[in-house]
């Protein structure tokens, strides 16, 4: 769809802006709205307080206090002292990590700090819309003079100096709302788009799974005799298959050594220690490593090797337990001791077959009931129970012939995956585009808006 534009421009007298319909003015933010930094005092954690929005908290439309942390209300007190606290219309800004991400405060909110990673906006007069500068906090007009502007090296953040003299378009209070209203249905539009592509691509990984599960526990003959397992929860198996613990088939277990490193992968001839993020995926990332520090070379440990499983024994409830199949092995990488190293047998199992039994429902189950951990952010899996998770051995040919059946109907699944995702980067880069268009002038949408108001 062609939209049109308005009839006469100007120079912004911006780089970043360009060309700006004549009647809108390009100035500081600071003009507009007052950028207030949080105090910089250390929170007191409690079970039940006042929450505290940080930078997750702001990562949508309005501020998302559901699983903030809490503080105290002595803390909240010497926050607001002497400052203005959040009221509805305000908005939160991320100036740290996750630069840029911006959220509105609700009618209706109730009272919350704001932790020193974010800042707080008020608009000087009634007549500059929330909703419109939102939209502008994400167009490419400010991510582009944020890029500039970022400082740090591991963790980037921007100084609130340097929010405060973001320059910004600003149309009349009447054209601010029309644009706000327009890509409010416009960019819901797109959202709902989005959102079925993401639920067909959690309906690919579960049906994925359930063919993987199925494969590895039940085998490609439909009509093969079956015998009970002896376990009530896993039902019937090949009659030829066994079941046995899962050590019986590994060989040994190891991990290596956390030691200091910096967050960038080691390039050639450079000693590198994995990352847990390496396994993330269910697929084993090698680039997924971080550049050891001089000084701690000499005590890295467990060199990383080709035909090994790669386990994250420590993680998330999500994540712990999490593998991938090493087929490869770049030199100089070794592994923390978060993430264990599993040699498997040759002689009794294919590493291809067991790899696509840590994708299956069993596996997954299995790892849900041994982790440990009182934090409901970090689980612990131990090597004890590891080794007695339940597992079932066709022979060595049966492992192979599913191992290939698997690869093929596998990446059918991953095809349509990212086919989906393809969809989902497009209609991203057209929201993203329209937002830019419509709260620069590069588009005249008051029309629409009115039109559809009508």
């Amino acid at each position: 769809m062609s939209f049109p534009r308005y009839a006469k421009y100007k120079d912004s007298g911006t780089v970043w802006l360009g060309q700006a319909p004549e009647h809108w003015e390009v100035i500081p933010l600071k003009r507009t709205w007052s950028v207030t930094d949080c105090k910089h005092i250390t929170a007191e954690f409690v079970d039940e307080g006042i929450p505290l929005a940080s930078i997750r908290e702001v990562q949508s439309r309005y501020v998302n206090l559901e699983d903030a942390k809490q503080t105290t209300d002595h803390f909240y007190q010497m926050l607001i002292d002497g400052e203005r606290k959040p009221e509805p219309g305000d908005l939160i800004l991320s100036r740290n990590a996750t630069v840029g991400e911006v959220a509105q405060v609700r009618t209706g909110h109730p009272p919350f700090a704001m932790g020193q990673d974010v800042c707080l906006l008020t608009k000087h007069e009634r007549e500059y819309s929330s909703d419109f500068l939102q939209y502008v906090m994400r167009s490419q007009v400010v991510t582009e003079q944020f890029a500039i502007l970022l400082i740090g090296s591991t963790f980037k953040r921007v100084n609130v100096e340097e929010i405060r003299n973001l320059m910004i378009p600003i149309p009349p209070s009447r054209e601010q709302a029309a644009i706000a209203s327009f890509l409010d249905r416009e960019t819901e539009k797109i959202d709902g788009l989005v959102g079925e592509q993401r639920r067909l691509i959690e309906l690919l990984k579960e049906k994925r799974q359930a063919v993987i599960s199925h494969a590895v526990t039940k085998g490609l003959n439909p009509h093969a005799p079956m015998k009970p397992s002896g376990i009530q929860w896993l039902g019937n198996v090949p009659a030829h298959w066994e079941v046995v613990p899962f050590k019986r088939v590994i060989e040994r277990v190891e991990s290596g050594t956390s030691v200091n490193a910096s967050d960038f992968p080691a390039e050639d001839g450079k000693f590198g220690v994995l990352k847990t993020s390496c396994v993330y995926t269910g697929q084993f990332d090698p680039n997924e490593n971080k550049t050891v520090v001089e000084g701690e070379l000499d005590r890295v440990s467990c060199p990383l090797r080709a035909g090994t499983l790669i386990v994250s024994r420590m993680n998330t409830p999500e994540l712990v337990g999490a593998a991938g199949l090493v087929r490869q092995a770049p030199p100089n990488l070794f592994l923390p001791d978060r993430l264990w190293q599993v040699s498997l047998n040759s002689r009794q199992v294919d590493v291809e077959f067991a790899y696509h039994w840590t994708l299956s429902d069993i596996y997954r189950s299995q790892i849900k009931a041994a982790c440990t951990g009182t934090s409901s952010s970090m689980k612990n899996l131990g090597q004890g129970d590891f080794g007695n998770f339940v597992f079932i051995t066709p022979p060595l040919n049966e492992q192979t012939a599913i191992v290939s059946w698997l690869t093929t109907e596998t990446a059918k699944f991953d095809a349509l995956t990212a086919e989906a995702q393809r969809a989902i980067d497009l209609l991203q880069e057209r929201r993203t585009a329209l937002i830019s268009a419509a709260v620069t002038g590069k588009i005249d949408v008051r029309g629409l808006a009115e039109s559809e108001a009508a």
